[in-house]
């Protein structure tokens, strides 16, 4: 079956919740079926597939949408760089709060 693509209705902590499909159906999903076991939240965009199960439409291969939504933005590790830098600055304030309370009057 094709990726359908939907909103995250409601999930909970225990590992379960509902996606609003754009097909106006709702989809179960389940914790084990999202990739990366990342955690849903509601509103975010998902892309899906779809099982028919005896207790009704599954939601499978739960992945993020790459188009929007709050989610969809991926965070990147910081450079080299900005963590010898964000270390400078914090090796000079270090140094300036040990000579105020140290040497200062």
């Amino acid at each position: 079956m094709a990726k359908m693509e939907g909103e995250v209705a409601k999930f909970g902590t225990k590992g379960y919740g509902f996606i609003a499909g754009d097909d106006d159906e709702q989809y179960f999903v389940h914790q084990k079926n999202i990739f990366n076991k990342s955690r849903l939240k509601t509103g975010a965009r998902v892309v899906f597939n779809v099982e028919n199960s005896d207790k009704g439409w599954v939601a499978t291969d739960v992945e993020l949408a790459s188009g929007g939504g709050k989610m969809a933005a991926q965070s990147r590790p910081l450079s080299n760089g900005v963590i010898k830098g964000l270390f400078a600055v914090l090796f000079i304030t270090q140094a300036a709060v040990i000579y105020q309370v140290f040497l200062g009057q």
